[in-house]
């Protein structure tokens, strides 16, 4: 009996202290909001900035899917989801391919094709790699898993590096050299005849 009188006035000193807890915990939490600099809940900033996020989640989420599917039947047992973490992720890739800078003067017919066009090509792009690598593997679930997240994070890097190169080209801090490799500039040079 003494074991639970214990028992109980440790419980109820801990349910006592909650409250100050967590009114430090959310103390704590907006602090480090504050210092992240998250932007206000906005039309623009729904559609260009937190859509694109959810879908690189939905992308991220992708490659588990189809590098170890065993784990989204788990996860998600009733339902396949493919189809709509693929619409997902695309629909944030074609949102943050719409408002970058470079293709903004553009039509918005000629936009919406270039964003639409991006946002198919980047996920089914990842889809091809994430199965070939998988076959590659064979049967190891955890390999596959951190193959396929890895491989997304370097493709996902690589497509916003670009990006970033084209704008800075496009508004004109990057400059082309005067002299552009050719594949056959240097023909002249090692010309042998035979």
């Amino acid at each position: 009996m003494d074991i639970l009188e214990r028992i109980y006035y440790g419980l109820k000193r801990q349910v006592v202290t909650i409250p100050a807890t967590i009114t430090k915990s959310v103390d704590t939490i907006n602090k480090s909001m504050n210092q992240v600099r998250i932007p206000p809940l906005t039309k623009d900033n729904v559609l260009f900035y937190y859509m694109p996020i959810q879908g690189l989640v939905s992308y991220s989420t992708l490659s588990i899917g189809v590098m170890n599917p065993h784990l989204m039947v788990r996860l998600f047992p009733k339902r396949d989801i493919t189809d709509l973490l693929f619409l997902s992720a695309g629909s944030g890739a074609g949102l943050w391919l719409w408002a970058r800078p470079h293709i903004a003067a553009a039509a918005p017919a000629r936009r919406f094709s270039w964003a639409f066009l991006g946002g198919c090509l980047w996920p089914l792009g990842s889809i091809f790699l994430w199965a070939i690598l998988r076959s590659s593997i064979g049967q190891r679930p955890v390999l596959g898993t951190i193959l396929g997240i890895s491989t997304g994070v370097m493709l996902t890097n690589i497509a916003i590096d670009y990006f970033n190169y084209v704008e800075l080209m496009f508004c004109g801090e990057v400059r082309l050299p005067e002299d552009v490799y050719s594949p056959n500039s240097d023909d002249e040079k090692y010309d042998i005849d035979l």
